[in-house]
């Protein structure tokens, strides 16, 4: 038990530097984008695995051009949707909202904000909240969700977006990546349908943002506080698996592309 406590402790302190080194390197911000310049189309985010060339080692990407994303929403206010959403989202957020073992910084924020996600839709529910939740699916297998405000809303802010946080651990082969560009994409060209003039978000990852047009809000005198619960994904008195392989990927990687993962709501 002493030695699992010092492992536990271990492993709870590296992920402690990892995320505050993490911090510095993506920092968080409010961003925003207009959607008037927006004019991305669903081609130019299709669904793509890495495979490894046998001449380099190196990960190349294959994007496949015959299976694209499919997306699906569920209303707050819609009885019919959230009866759905219990049964065909759900189930993947309870799944995705436990940590894989080994950490890495991506595949375990996606956990975290789907955990948030699942309390989040909880309670808005109470309030009866005007919100809707948008899915990604890829072969019939969810591979990203978002909550959001409704359509319609003139500057809707979207609160969280995941993706498959097995589809965002380093060097993956197996598991498709692009549902989360792809659902957000999909999310902007509905606003934007909608009469919608700007959307805004709590970013994680300030350069992917970027890359796609969105803009860093000014800092304002209140900044809401980002909060990882430790705790939440670790307890001191369960077994705590700790891999010594130098070859295996136990180390808290901070490397690997982004899925558009955003929360803080």
């Amino acid at each position: 038990m002493k030695f699992k406590n010092i492992v536990f402790g271990f492993l709870k302190t590296w992920l402690l530097v990892a995320l505050f080194y993490s911090n510095s390197l993506y920092a968080y911000n409010h961003m925003f984008i207009i959607l008037q310049d927006y004019s991305h189309t669903a081609d130019e985010f299709l669904p793509y695995t890495f495979e490894k060339d046998l001449s380099t080692g190196n990960l190349i990407k294959v994007f496949d051009t015959e299976n694209n994303f499919q997306f699906k929403t569920y209303s707050l206010n819609s009885e019919a949707d959230m009866s759905l959403f219990e049964i065909e989202v759900k189930p993947t957020l309870l799944k995705w909202a436990k940590a894989i073992k080994p950490l890495q910084y991506r595949s375990t924020l996606s956990s975290r904000f789907s955990k948030n996600m699942l309390e989040n839709v909880g309670q808005d529910l109470k309030n009866s909240l005007s919100k809707e939740i948008h899915v990604a699916t890829y072969k019939g297998n969810i591979e990203a969700i978002s909550y959001a405000d409704s359509a319609g809303v003139t500057k809707p802010n979207i609160g969280s977006l995941v993706a498959n946080p097995e589809g965002l651990r380093v060097n993956q082969t197996v598991k498709p990546k692009g549902g989360g560009s792809s659902l957000l994409s999909h999310m902007l060209r509905k606003f934007k349908e909608g009469g919608a003039e700007r959307v805004q978000l709590y970013s994680i990852d300030d350069k992917y943002y970027q890359e796609r047009g969105w803009q860093i809000e000014p800092k304002s005198d209140f900044e809401p506080e980002f909060n990882f619960n430790f705790d939440s994904y670790f307890d001191s008195d369960s077994d705590v698996e700790y891999n010594s392989d130098s070859d295996s990927d136990s180390d808290f990687k901070l490397e690997g592309e982004g899925e558009g993962a955003c929360g803080g709501s």
